[in-house]
């Protein structure tokens, strides 16, 4: 259903009083700590700099700056003598995000902590037994980057915890996982008609059943296999050998 003038307005007005927050918390968070972002996630990136931008006149944080690549990260830190707060992306445009994590953490110390905040895209075995050993303070996957999923992020860090999101430590407790673990019956069914490149009026069609109820079969899919679209879940199903 389309949203009108009304709709959109509120919406918005729910946005800006999400990012308020977020940023508030971040604020509070980075007092008296040199801020680093390292991601190829350019959008991740935007709103992270911007957050911490409308605050850049507070003397005691400072945005070191957006990097994509593991050596650029590191070499911002060469002069800065107070704690950091680096949020890490496993994907960079050069380098690696889990070792730039532990490349932090090696030069953490008591002039200069460093603590991270590490987001996964790949929840494959390897990438699952890298993060496991990880010394990031906070582990968080690529869905886990809403509002909530970051101000947990934030209060571990605050409260001298480590975090683990839901989805990540999921998977890290269950790393060989079965089809029929994850998904229902009717969803391996929807699966492997998206895999056929079935739009979902024409999964609707085959399975005898509404095309909303298909669309919502699709979205339970891929919020279940933590992949961002439909694309990403048929090659999810075949990678893992669900599909044939």
């Amino acid at each position: 259903a389309s949203m009108g003038v009304g709709g959109l307005d509120l919406m918005l007005i729910r946005l800006d009083e999400a990012f308020c927050l977020l940023s508030e918390r971040l604020k509070a968070l980075a007092e008296g700590r040199a801020v680093l972002v390292a991601t190829a996630n350019r959008p991740y990136a935007l709103v992270l700099a911007s957050s911490f931008a409308l605050h850049h006149q507070d003397p005691g944080s400072l945005l070191l700056g957006v990097v994509t690549e593991e050596s650029e990260a590191l070499q911002l830190l060469d002069d800065v003598h107070q704690p950091v707060l680096a949020f890490v992306s496993e994907r960079l445009e050069a380098g690696s995000g889990l070792t730039l994590v532990e490349r932090l953490k090696a030069l953490s110390g008591p002039d200069c902590s460093i603590s991270t905040i590490l987001t996964l895209t790949d929840l494959s075995g390897s990438s699952l037994a890298a993060a496991r050993q990880s010394s990031s303070d906070v582990l968080l996957t690529q869905r886990g980057l809403d509002l909530l999923g970051i101000l947990h992020a934030v209060d571990a860090i605050v409260h001298g915890e480590r975090y683990v999101d839901p989805v990540l430590r999921y998977a890290l407790q269950h790393p060989e996982l079965e089809v029929e673990d994850l998904l229902s019956l009717r969803e391996r069914s929807v699966l492997s008609l998206v895999c056929e490149g079935l739009t979902n009026r024409e999964i609707g069609e085959s399975l005898q059943i509404a095309e909303t109820t298909a669309r919502g079969h699709v979205q339970s899919i891929i919020r279940k296999l933590h992949v961002r679209d439909r694309t990403s879940a048929a090659v999810e199903g075949i990678r893992r050998h669900w599909v044939d």
